[in-house]
């Protein structure tokens, strides 16, 4: 049986070389026919993000006993087959064979090797080296003898909520249906299943669904709406589809197929004490392809770690450095696999809208978490997305989250988390934040009954309504100027040293209670400077993925506001913080039931 493909660059997913094998100088990738051209005393190695064997977690997690490599060739190539491991900051490599692979003959041959290794830690990998004037390597694959009768049954319903992300979404159901739904020879072509909820309801129906592709018209409720849909439209077909697993993936993303592929095989080995387990994919920025932003993540209460983070993949170090597991507490809803059997009637997703759907759910059905080099997605940076309304559910859906599942911050912890994030909105001019801010925790002090009540469409449209909206510059009407010296000193800009200094900005919040001065500057939109707004009556506040932006203006008038609405909120917090934390501890079943989800979404 196939356990994973060796993949080459393309156009389509990815061009990072690097990320797929190194080669010398005299070894030559052809990018549109696929193949390797490999000169005498050229060598070309697989010890990378892609093309390398998780062969530690393999072992830990599945059935297989033995590793072969099948490669398919032309000419004459030396073949070297290796186990590798960080240990510390060194690299240890164990040589596990070394052959010659001959075939002069017109058609390209495939040649079949065993990993001999003394140990199955870390990494499996290989190298193909030139020995005649010019060879060439057309591919390989990882593959084990497995007995079919061990082999679990898989099929994987794929669950894509969207709204408004045509571009994305249309390329990744072209990418499967091309790769697997709609060619016969695939593995994976009775194995796949799409569904996908459309928030928006803008998508072209009629030109995108098919047999295997379904989709359907939902109500703007959010990702955690836009899932659950495509999670009930799954569990209800499940006995028909022969659905096993369901896999939830972002609108925004860049799939590459092979992940797919190397998710269901992984499933289909697994022993029997891990067939609950979740396999996670990697997110990995869309503009920077070698860059790791995840590969599963603790939720710490809030205190989000995102493991592996910052990670070149280019790099042998970094790839060696992902095989190792650390205590996972949820992967976010890039790329998620779980069985379907998870799901029951009482069992759905919370009504939080954005931002901590994936994270509660997690938590609360997540006991193994497998993630594997060459299992991921590339996703839009998080700080090309600025959104106000996200500052609503910041907090609310935190506190949500923490009364779950045993993880409340104590409350006067929490008052001083809460003052310093509306405290930093009101420094920076941006008043609206703020208010979202404690809005969120006065909708969390309500409890479950409100929540229940709330139709998500609604408040979401308000809450909207109660941000800031990005423009393009020529959209706005204050009549500042985009200075592109100005917005460059601000993102090198640095917090005002010295004691003095921060009593200052303490007291007079940022210098609004000062005398102010002429003129404007403009700050990024993401982690702006506070010394960059000090005292300016304007601020142009620039987000230079989207090229808009938004205008903040000085008003000491509604930063007194601000200050005394928070100061009300913190004696509501005191008051109502621990009933409204036993409430939603005890009461939240109401909230993930079948029963409601269906009234919720208009679903018959």
């Amino acid at each position: 049986m196939v356990l994973q493909n060796l993949i080459f660059p393309s156009t389509d997913t990815c061009t990072e070389e690097r990320m797929y094998f190194r080669r010398s100088n005299d070894a030559f990738y052809t990018w549109t026919q696929n193949y390797i051209e490999i000169a005498r005393g050229a060598t070309v190695e697989f010890d990378t993000y892609f093309n390398g064997f998780s062969a530690e977690k393999w072992f830990k997690y599945t059935i297989i006993k033995k590793v072969f490599l099948t490669l398919k060739m032309q000419g004459l190539l030396r073949v070297t087959l290796m186990r590798k491991e960080k240990i510390g900051p060194e690299i240890h490599t164990e040589y596990c064979g070394e052959y010659l692979c001959e075939n002069d003959g017109d058609e390209a041959k495939e040649f079949t090797f065993e990993f001999k290794s003394s140990s199955t830690s870390g990494m499996f990998c290989f190298a193909v080296s030139g020995v005649d004037e010019a060879s060439r390597f057309y591919g390989a694959n990882y593959n084990a003898d497995i007995p079919s009768d061990m082999l679990s049954k898989v099929k994987i319903a794929i669950d894509i909520c969207t709204y408004k992300r045509e571009r994305f979404v249309e390329s990744n159901l072209r990418i499967l249906k091309e790769r697997y739904l709609d060619e016969p020879n695939s593995f994976l072509y009775d194995k796949l299943e799409v569904f996908v909820c459309d928030n928006a309801q803008t998508l072209d129906i009629k030109a995108l669904e098919s047999d295997k592709i379904h989709i359907y018209k939902n109500k703007n409720v959010g990702g955690a709406g836009g899932f659950t849909r495509g999670i009930i439209e799954i569990y209800k077909r499940k006995s028909e589809k022969n659905i096993t697993h369901i896999l939830v993936m972002d609108d925004d993303i860049r799939i590459e197929p092979e992940s797919i592929f190397r998710t269901c095989t992984l499933l289909m080995c697994l022993k029997e004490q891990y067939k609950d387990a979740f396999v996670g994919g990697a997110m990995l920025r869309l503009d920077r392809q070698y860059f790791q932003v995840e590969s599963g993540a603790a939720w710490n209460a809030g205190n989000l770690v995102s493991f592996k983070h910052g990670l070149d993949l280019n790099t042998l170090d970094a790839c060696l450095f992902n095989e190792f597991e650390e205590r996972a507490q949820f992967n976010a809803w890039w790329y998620c696999a779980f069985p379907v059997n998870i799901i029951s009637d009482t069992n759905l997703p919370m009504p939080i809208f954005i931002r901590g759907d994936d994270v509660e759910f997690g938590l609360r059905n997540m006991k193994h978490l497998v993630l594997m080099n060459g299992i991921c997605v590339w996703h839009e940076p998080f700080e090309n997305k600025y959104s106000s309304f996200l500052y609503y559910y910041i907090l609310r859906n935190r506190l949500i989250d923490n009364s779950l599942h045993n993880m409340t911050i104590p409350k006067k912890e929490f008052i001083n988390i809460m003052s310093v994030q509306v405290e930093d909105e009101v420094r920076l001019y941006r008043y609206k934040n703020a208010h979202l801010l404690m809005r969120g925790v006065e909708d969390f002090l309500k409890g479950v009954d409100w929540l229940a009540k709330q139709d998500g469409e609604v408040l979401h449209k308000d809450v909207m309504s109660s941000g800031y909206k990005l423009q393009y510059l020529e959209e706005l009407d204050d009549g500042v100027q985009f200075s592109y010296p100005l917005y460059e000193a601000a993102l090198t800009a640095i917090p005002s040293a010295g004691l003095l200094n921060r009593m200052i900005n303490h007291f007079t919040l940022n210098g609004t209670t000062l005398s102010p001065r002429r003129g404007y500057n403009i700050i990024p939109t993401v982690t702006p400077c506070q010394s960059s707004v000090y005292r300016t009556s304007v601020i142009l506040n620039y987000d230079y993925a989207n090229k808009k932006g938004f205008v903040t203006k000085r008003d000491p008038k509604e930063a007194r506001a601000c200050m005394r609405k928070l100061k009300k909120l913190k004696k509501l917090v005191k008051k109502r913080y621990d009933a409204t934390v036993n409430d939603y501890k005890i009461n939240y079943r109401r909230l993930t039931n079948l029963e409601f989800w269906s009234r919720s979404l208009n679903i018959r």
